[in-house]
């Protein structure tokens, strides 16, 4: 058990079907997406706590549809970390598993082209900004002129709906793609390593996440960034306990 793990516990949990698949999302997701409204109005705030809802749902749907894709079902849990698709069966082969493992940000990059185009139906063409470390990406009108200004107030909620469209699925998906366990990048990493080295990979793929998540996390410290302190230092802390334990496991098969 390690600090990013889903807990077993059903209690509080809605759960629905949605295309033949099990969705069961956890009290606790609810809960860190309102920890993001702190300084939100009740408007905006529902509108970022349904984009979160649906951008994870979406992304997740992408990876129980590529466990689909080779062969085996999988239902989808939203919990304080993001999301889980849940197989039946595991599945093998590097190249099923790398597949797997990036659907749910391909699934988002897919929703940021259609929001992007819709975006730019609508005269708010998005463009590149930087987010700390990552680019992400905006997408508002141009309040330079006075039609811009108008537009923007009278629709206001649309373009905030936009912006955090674009900015979960696509500042999140390149998150999700770094190699940081739980994160759909470490999965992926992890394939690659035990596709090189069967015998070491999983555990190289640990100590890969744990030295990448403390990077962040100091990065976080350096630049005050309190978020990537706490996001990254959890997730660092739990690859290293991943580590430790699949070293202990090696010392007492030698045994």
């Amino acid at each position: 058990m390690t600090l990013t793990d889903c807990p077993e516990s059903r209690a509080g949990e809605w759960c629905f079907s949605l295309f033949g698949i099990e969705v069961r999302v956890k009290f606790w997701f609810w809960f860190a997406t309102l920890l993001f409204c702190r300084s939100m109005d009740t408007r905006s705030a529902l509108v970022w706590i349904a984009v979160c809802f649906v951008s994870i749902l979406w992304h997740e749907l992408g990876h129980v549809f590529a466990f689909r894709l080779f062969g085996t079902d999988a239902h989808a849990v939203l919990y304080a970390f993001g999301g889980l698709a849940v197989p039946d069966r595991a599945i093998h082969g590097t190249l099923a598993q790398f597949i797997v493992a990036i659907a749910g940000p391909m699934a988002g990059f897919l929703l940021v082209a259609l929001a992007s185009a819709v975006g730019s139906i609508a005269g708010a063409p998005a463009h590149l900004v930087w987010h700390g470390l990552l680019p992400s990406l905006s997408a508002w009108p141009d309040l330079t002129h006075a039609a811009g200004v108008a537009r923007f107030q009278g629709n206001y909620l649309w373009y905030l709906l936009l912006n955090d469209l674009l900015f979960v699925n696509f500042y999140w998906g390149l998150v999700n793609l770094l190699p940081v366990y739980p994160l759909d990048g470490g999965h992926a990493a992890a394939a690659v390593l035990e596709r090189r080295d069967p015998y070491n990979g999983r555990r190289n793929s640990f100590l890969l996440s744990a030295l990448t998540g403390a990077v962040l996390a100091i990065v976080g410290a350096v630049t005050g960034n309190l978020y990537l302190i706490l996001l990254f230092g959890v997730l660092a802390a739990g690859s290293a306990q991943q580590f430790e334990a699949t070293r202990r496991r090696r010392i007492l098969r030698r045994v």
